[in-house]
């Protein structure tokens, strides 16, 4: 599979190895505190894209105390499940991310049918204004919340101005002529362009989970795989990646199979197989995260077992030229 256009232009700059993060609190309710006369920001932040990242780096052009307030479940779950939108990362992942950016406090506010009821003023009031004496608010060009998203930008303009409190409203961040979003990020994963999607996170889409046993198929054949539960509910097509594993600190080069083992099942379970590149580890009951840098091919049904470890050998001298091992 040819890297997308974008891909093709831009590359990933990896994070340093070893990054020293201050200290960041995290609430699920307001509580007594010391963040007055902060800078906050408002909003879903799924997946921490780019276009995230400008507000929150212009959060930390301020000395206040900088905060971040966003909602779990995802409104848009509890509102209109119909559409059936998936996250592309659990929350913890902004738990583990933020920090990077300086922030002091993530406030993450259970949403319920009944939360969403409350007027956008009562919350701007209460979450913003009581909680925390805001001298500075960051918000992006779409900015909306509240009961019939009536907490939009012009709003927003009047509450900050009537307090003599700052606003920033930043524009849209594009990439190959188009903006970044969730919603984007989500389309390319679902269409396997994974590469693509990093791009425009500005770090690899991973798979999180813990290791379960497995049938062992692959130890018999020669390609020990780590089985994973997977906790993300945006998974990529069904196909073979080339990988990154992250476990505890340690990190090694990778193959995954995301699929339903056609040549040794006939069923629909989709199961999540990665294979360490010169590793066997048994990383049974820990957590693993598995950075998915590029589809290589999609799953297929083989004739033999001897196809398909010719194929797996294929697919490993693949990885490792993405991968640079």
């Amino acid at each position: 599979m040819q890297r997308s256009k974008i891909a093709q232009r831009i590359q990933l700059v990896p994070l340093a190895k070893w990054v020293i993060l201050p200290t960041m609190q995290v609430w699920t309710g307001l509580v007594a505190q010391n963040f007055h006369n902060s800078v906050v920001m408002i909003g879903n932040f799924d997946g921490l894209h780019l276009g995230h990242q400008t507000l929150l780096k212009q959060a930390g052009e301020y000395p206040s105390p900088r905060i971040v307030i966003t909602f779990d479940p995802h409104p848009m779950q509890v509102l209109r499940p119909e559409r059936r939108l998936r996250r592309l990362f659990p929350v913890s992942d902004l738990e583990e991310q933020l920090p990077r950016f300086g922030i002091d406090l993530l406030l993450v506010l259970p949403f319920t049918h009944e939360f969403s009821t409350i007027p956008a003023g009562e919350f701007l009031n209460r979450y913003l204004g009581q909680a925390f004496s805001p001298k500075h608010v960051v918000a992006g060009y779409d900015f909306a919340f509240g009961n019939g998203r009536e907490g939009n930008l012009e709003l927003l303009r009047g509450w900050t101005a009537s307090r003599q409190i700052t606003l920033d409203v930043l524009p849209p961040l594009r990439m190959g002529g188009e903006i970044i979003s969730s919603r984007r990020i989500r389309d390319a994963i679902t269409k396997g362009d994974v590469h693509g999607a990093s791009l425009l996170l500005g770090r690899p889409f991973y798979l999180r989970g813990e290791v379960i046993s497995g049938a062992g198929r692959g130890k018999q054949i020669g390609v020990p795989t780590l089985n994973q539960r997977v906790a993300n509910e945006t998974l990529p097509p069904i196909g073979v990646y080339a990988t990154r594993t992250t476990c505890e600190g340690q990190t090694f080069a990778s193959v995954t199979n995301v699929g339903v083992n056609p040549t040794f099942e006939s069923g629909s379970q989709i199961k999540v197989e990665t294979h360490l590149l010169n590793q066997d580890i048994d990383w049974r009951g820990k957590r693993i995260d598995v950075h998915l840098l590029e589809r290589l091919r999609d799953e297929k049904k083989f004739s033999s077992i001897e196809d398909l470890k010719k194929q797996i050998q294929s697919d490993i001298l693949k990885a490792k030229g993405i991968l640079g091992i």
